[in-house]
């Protein structure tokens, strides 16, 4: 029977009626909706890559794949007549249905499926949908209907859909009851009372998020959240919770989670898939036990949520690990929430970590945390300071006067430095930045922040916890109020903010302390505002030491002295004000410098390039001059050098004539720089300009923007090599072998004698590359028809690109008698060298792009002019009139700024950000060059850090550079690279200059 039925049914289906044929209008509407797809989805995965799409909407992708066999969509994507047995015949069915939960039963809670678009059961991201523009998902909804699910980016236009599962107990009045009721007998065996259900929830979510879906799944705007402690198995949770409620103990193994301290966090940051949430309906007194757990004791993972002997935990004994692996994975969620989690290791270990066992690190990067660079680059800056560094890692902070109080943020500062300069790999600076947030909570958030905001700020609460405590009141209080003297804008008295672990300790000091403390100012605006009489200059000087930490004010704090002059009376008056940060506006007159970038390339082909600014005159700067002042402070005879135009790091020009004038030649070729080469003869023993030949070195190892005949090779910059027509192929060789003898596996090419052209003591091209790691590579531009004169006999075609060929390995004809066979004089001919290997030894490679194009700038400031305009004199006119005293007028004044104290850590702000009435904030880009060494009244700065601004005000990032170790590294969030002093030097984007006293 079962075999009559097989072949029954498959009869059947063979006679089956053929279906009927769409019609033309039909298809032609197809047609239309699959080209009008094509284009929508295209716009709209573009829309996603440039990050300009604010709301999203999730598209099943197997409704996606059924609509396109329907339209016939690839074919009409390649050009095709679309076709097939399912074309214009797939049941399509609702949009999205394939994906979407049942609605009345999602999370017991279906109005809010609307109301927050939460996630959808077992979807996975990527896997099961893609994300599509509004005008996308109507173009599908118009004609096919469906469920839509949209989606609101970040701060920085990404869509995060991850999910988090947690567990969640719902405790609804009824339950309570129930559990209340139960006998002494019955409560082992009540733990299946208590249902654990999994929750989806969106990993970015806000604790308000949760509360709110909470709150509905309750039918209640009166809960309670609790997070359970994740040390326990979910039985031991159930069974202590059924016995708090049971017994009237209201202690849970748990915390509960308030708005005020999870309103900034994620949920991702302060919950886990395995971690157990227990809500509450009404009105219920509960308290946290303060459980007491050791280390070796069976427990539940905090990390991977596994059953294990615990044999990690944190310095807080709140969280505990199974191994020091998850211990480290768990670190930057942990320190979210506990101030005793450092950025690694246990505190002991830290302290004996000193300065001299740091002070030779170079450091690695700082990850970011979410527009975090600028933080990463001021302190990437600061840490460069030997001073600096010493003054943390040696705990010079950590005075008899302090011991006692709270210096967290200091702590953390530290122990990020030393993480810094003893790890290998980025370091995450979460657990600092989260100390600074807790009394700048806007350090929290992923908003960009200025650099030199955040080092005010920060040099503001290492302050604020290192100032030194007097046992007497009255006289801290007189010393602030002399500090206020003058007619500056006092700010309003903020409350000093502490966390100290000591609990008794500080609640003593803030006892005795308490009117000093409102007393107090805060740091950053103190300093930046307040006026100090001429009188008291050297007192109150004096005093600001007394009242502040040495850190700040010794090595960080300057003075300005501003002195006004009436024009009438010829009255001085003179006040002083305080700065942490020079600021410099970029007003002062122009020096109108011409630089370029000037590469100088030695003829040793394994020394590295130097890379000089040179600074010229218009009309007057010829290139010999050039070439004599570059040869002189590099120690090489300038007709020894040969010029040469690039762009793009291509060679565009060779200049031979000493006598053309440099700026006449910049001008012509926009957008180049200047290179010269070092030359193994006289520049002047060239007779003809057909002598010499670039040797370009190339491997097969990524994209090149050299080469022409090779789509996946690597280029360094050309070499220089004299080559005479006269050469023959052996002689090429053996010159080439010279400059690359260390990447030849023999001395083979130095037995043959050049004046002996027999045959049988040649290499053949296999013995070549036995002996040799690379190829050398002949290449022509020979007109159409003409044969290759070389090895390969084929024809040039017409417009055809260089020909190459490999230089054949012969002894008896000429590189000139080669070139005859062609018959053609301007042969363009150019050697190169190709590495069998898959890339350029280090050694070799030489890569660079010039920093700057100088000459685009026709104005550059200097800072030393930056610093005498900051100090000149300035006319009080208008609505800035100065009021005398004497002459109780208003009179046109002199006003004049001067430097009275200078700090031993100088750091300076280019003010590039200004306000325009019509354009509102701008910056300014032009260049400000500044040297390595400076002297400002009579005082010795070296440079040790720049932070630079690329971008604008809205879009911008910062890195930085750091002199390590006397070398400059350059920090770019994570990434570390070490660069040239003269990539340092007046970069164009420089921002905030970092200098110390010599």
């Amino acid at each position: 029977m079962g075999r009559k039925h097989k072949k029954k049914g498959g009869k059947n289906k063979r006679h089956q009626p053929p279906l009927p044929p769409l019609g033309e209008d039909f298809k032609q509407n197809l047609y239309l909706e699959a080209l009008e797809g094509i284009n929508k989805l295209k716009l709209s995965k573009d829309l996603f890559l440039q990050k300009q799409v604010k709301e999203a909407y999730l598209l099943s992708k197997i409704w996606l794949e059924t609509w396109k066999t329907h339209v016939g969509y690839d074919a009409v994507l390649k050009g095709d007549q679309p076709g097939g047995k399912k074309y214009g015949r797939q049941q399509i069915g609702e949009i999205n249905k394939d994906i979407i939960a049942n609605e009345e039963l999602f999370h017991s809670a279906p109005e809010l499926y609307f109301y927050f678009d939460p996630p959808l059961n077992d979807v996975q991201p990527v896997k099961d949908f893609i994300l599509i523009t509004q005008d996308v998902w109507e173009f599908f909804y118009e004609k096919y209907k469906g469920k839509a699910v949209r989606r609101i980016a970040n701060e920085q236009g990404e869509f995060n859909l991850m999910t988090i599962s947690p567990y969640a107990i719902f405790m609804t009045q009824e339950k309570l009851n129930q559990i209340g009721s139960l006998n002494q007998n019955q409560l082992a065996n009540s733990v299946d009372l208590l249902r654990m259900r999994k929750i989806q929830l969106y990993s970015d979510w806000k604790f308000k998020e949760l509360e709110i879906y909470c709150q509905q799944i309750m039918e209640s705007q009166d809960i309670q959240i609790w997070l359970m402690n994740p040390i326990y198995e979910q039985n031991q949770i159930k069974l202590q919770l059924i016995k708090t409620i049971n017994q009237n103990k209201n202690i849970l193994l748990g915390e509960q989670l308030l708005e005020a301290e999870y309103q900034q966090l994620q949920l991702s940051q302060f919950l886990k898939n395995h971690f157990i949430l227990v809500v509450f309906q009404n009105e219920v007194e509960l308290s946290q036990l303060d459980v007491k757990f050791e280390l070796n004791q069976n427990g539940c993972c905090f990390n991977c949520g596994s059953k294990a002997l615990l044999n990690y935990s944190c310095a807080c004994k709140k969280v505990f690990y199974c191994s020091d692996t998850c211990r480290y994975k768990d670190q930057e969620f942990h320190s979210r929430q506990c101030t005793k989690a450092y950025d690694s290791q246990d505190d002991d270990d830290f302290d004996a970590i000193t300065y001299e066992t740091i002070q030779n690190g170079q450091g690695v990067g700082l990850v970011n945390l979410g527009n975090t660079c600028y933080m990463n680059s001021s302190l990437q800056s600061l840490f460069s300071s030997t001073h600096f560094q010493e003054f943390l890692s040696n705990k010079q902070y950590w005075t008899q006067n302090t011991i006692k109080r709270s210096v967290q943020l200091n702590y953390k500062l530290e122990k990020l430095l030393k993480n810094l300069l003893t790890q290998n790999k980025a370091f995450s600076p979460y657990s600092f930045r989260q100390q600074l947030a807790r009394k700048y909570p806007f350090f929290g958030n992923n908003y960009q922040q200025d650099a030199a905001e955040f080092i005010l700020y920060l040099f503001d609460a290492l302050n604020e916890e290192l100032i030194q405590k007097d046992d007497k009141q009255k006289p801290q209080i007189q010393l602030q109020q002399q500090l206020d003297l003058g007619d500056g804008d006092k700010p309003e008295p903020e409350q000093a903010n502490s966390d100290s672990e000591d609990d008794s300790s500080e609640e003593q000091e803030n006892t005795e302390n308490q009117s000093t403390q409102q007393q107090q100012i805060q740091f950053h605006k103190k300093v930046q505002q307040n006026q100090i009489n001429n009188d008291n200059y050297e007192q109150a000087l004096e005093l600001i030491h007394k009242l502040n930490s040495s850190i700040i004010v010794k090595n960080y704090l300057g003075i300005t002295r501003s002195e006004i002059e009436c024009p009438i009376c010829y009255q001085k008056t003179q006040s002083y004000e305080q700065f942490l940060i020079l600021p410099l506006s970029l007003n002062a007159v122009s020096q109108s410098k011409h630089l370029v970038d000037v590469f100088v390339i030695s003829n040793d082909w394994y020394k590295p390039y130097e890379k000089i600014v040179y600074e010229y005159q218009p009309n007057q700067t010829m290139l010999l001059d050039v070439k004599r002042d570059i040869g002189e402070k590099l120690g090489i005879e300038a007709i020894y050098l040969l010029g040469a135009f690039c762009s793009n790091n291509q060679i565009d020009m060779y200049l031979f004539h000493d006598e053309d004038q440099l700026s006449k030649v910049l001008n012509d070729n926009q957008n180049c720089y200047f290179c010269l080469f070092q030359l193994d003869q006289s520049i002047y023993s060239i007779t003809d300009e057909d002598q010499y030949f670039d040797v370009m070195i190339y491997s097969y190892e990524k994209k090149n923007a050299f080469s022409y005949q090779c789509e996946y090779i690597c280029a360094a910059i050309p070499k220089i090599l004299i080559i005479k027509k006269q050469f023959t192929a052996v002689q090429i060789y053996q010159q080439i072998w010279n400059k690359l003898g260390e990447h030849s596996k023999s001395d083979q090419l130095m037995n043959i004698q050049i004046d002996e052209p027999q045959q049988d003591s040649l290499l053949n091209s296999q013995q070549l590359l036995e002996v040799l790691n690379y190829q050398i590579i002949i290449q022509t531009r020979l007109p159409s028809k003409t044969p290759c004169p070389f090895t390969c006999g084929k024809q040039f075609k017409k417009d055809q690109k260089p020909h190459c060929c490999e230089l054949p390995f012969n002894n008896s004809n000429t590189l000139q008698q080669y070139l005859e066979k062609a018959n053609y004089a301007n042969a363009h001919t150019s050697l190169s060298i190709e590495f069998v290997e898959n890339a350029i030894p280090k050694s070799l490679r030489i890569e660079f792009e010039p920093k700057t194009n100088y000459h685009k700038h026709d104005k550059s400031l200097n800072l030393l002019n930056l610093i005498d305009n900051f100090q000149s004199k300035e006319p009080l006119l208008d609505e800035n009139a100065y009021h005398c005293t004497i002459c109780n007028d208003l009179t046109f004044a002199i006003k004049t700024m001067s430097l009275q104290k200078l700090p031993d850590q100088l750091i300076i702000q280019l003010k590039r950000f200004q306000y325009d009435e019509h354009k509102g904030f701008q910056k300014n880009n032009i260049l400000v060059t500044y040297p390595e060494a400076i002297t400002i009244n009579q005082i010795d700065y070296e440079l040790y850090g720049v932070v630079q601004h690329f971008g604008g005000l809205d879009n911008g990032h910062y890195t930085a550079y750091g002199r390590r170790q006397k070398k400059w590294i350059e920090f770019n969030d994570d990434s570390t690279k070490e660069v040239k002093e003269n990539d340092v030097i007046n970069d164009k984007n420089a921002y905030i200059l970092f200098y110390q006293q010599k």
